[in-house]
């Protein structure tokens, strides 16, 4: 173990990344659902992506009650219109290097990519949505994947519910590129 924490050495090689939605935050789909609002496609035949974190707080709206979780499908590389994944808006994700100039090797959608058939749940992260209301204190929307998923080549993940949320959360996903 590192003397300045568990990912100071993949951080301190630029190989740890986060993409984040934008201030304004997103809803998220039931996971068997084919509108992905946030997630990360391995498009790299080279790297695996090893999940480390995500942080996630409610933004505003109206919440519907559920529990979060991490969806994901095999898409392949390449978009088209019969393939498993239609549409792909690209964010930027940023190296937890700050000032690297290291880019990510793999897509990552802060709002919006399109399935032609649903996703599958994977895991339930234990984080609920317990109250309608809003306000009621604050919601800790921190999880630590401490390495403990990979996502191989080919395959993407996305944050889902086991119902659709009408709320909008900001969220930061967290993990590093690894060769294969």
């Amino acid at each position: 173990m590192a003397i300045y924490g568990k990912y100071y050495d993949a951080v301190a090689a630029g190989q740890v990344f986060v993409g984040s939605t934008a201030a304004a935050g997103t809803a998220f789909p039931i996971t068997t659902g084919t509108a992905v609002t946030f997630g990360l496609w391995n498009t790299n035949p080279n790297k695996n992506a090893v999940l480390l974190s995500l942080d996630l707080g409610y933004t505003s709206g109206t919440i519907a009650l559920g529990s979060l979780a991490i969806a994901n499908q095999y898409c392949g590389f390449a978009l088209a219109t019969a393939a498993p994944l239609s549409a792909f808006t690209d964010g930027t994700p940023k190296n937890a290097l700050l000032g690297s100039g290291n880019a990510s090797s793999m897509r990552f959608t802060p709002s919006g990519a399109t399935l032609t058939a649903g996703g599958t749940a994977f895991k339930f992260i234990g984080k609920g949505i317990e109250s309608a209301t809003a306000g009621l204190g604050v919601f800790d929307g921190h999880y630590d994947f401490d390495g403990g998923v990979i996502v191989p080549p080919g395959q993407l993940v996305f944050l889902a519910s086991s119902i659709a949320q009408t709320a909008l959360f900001s969220a930061s996903l967290t993990w590093a590129e690894v060769a294969v």
